[in-house]
């Protein structure tokens, strides 16, 4: 921040607008833009892609290792209720756990649903997330504690 004489606020809008899937891809935030892009063949929206997948599973597998194993993964909120292509990535990552994910399946959007396959080690699920219930319910409890 010194060195570029940025404010504190600079250095905000920087890391949390421009950085990220943004800051590879050049594309947007929102992954549905990014996939658009990475279909039609912007390798830095694929890129974006990739490394965003890669961090996904890593840390999955990261927690399976301190669990030692994981009976089930469940993908919740925008891009995992939502992201067929980004559940398939990650989930192809994590075969070695025994994680296998029905193609067919996985083309479910915004509704609870199973998506192993049969033969799948590790059941895998996703389930859609009320984000305005949630704050509104939390909402409640702060004005309740007065």
């Amino acid at each position: 921040m010194q060195k570029e004489n940025l404010s504190s606020d600079d250095m905000n809008f920087i890391l949390n607008k421009e950085s990220g899937v943004y800051g590879i891809s050049g594309v947007s935030v929102d992954f549905r833009d990014i996939e658009t892009e990475a279909i039609s063949g912007d390798k830095q929206a694929q890129l974006a892609l990739d490394v965003f997948h890669y961090a996904v599973a890593s840390y999955i597998a990261k927690c399976a290792v301190a669990m030692g194993g994981i009976d089930v993964l469940t993908f919740t909120a925008g891009v995992g209720e939502k992201g067929s292509i980004s559940r398939k990535a990650i989930c192809e990552q994590l075969e070695f756990l025994g994680v296998n994910i029905d193609d067919e399946k996985n083309k479910i959007r915004g509704e609870e649903a199973e998506l192993s396959t049969a033969d799948s080690k590790v059941k895998i699920y996703t389930i859609p997330t009320n984000e305005e219930l949630m704050i509104a319910k939390e909402t409640i409890k702060l004005i309740n504690q007065k």
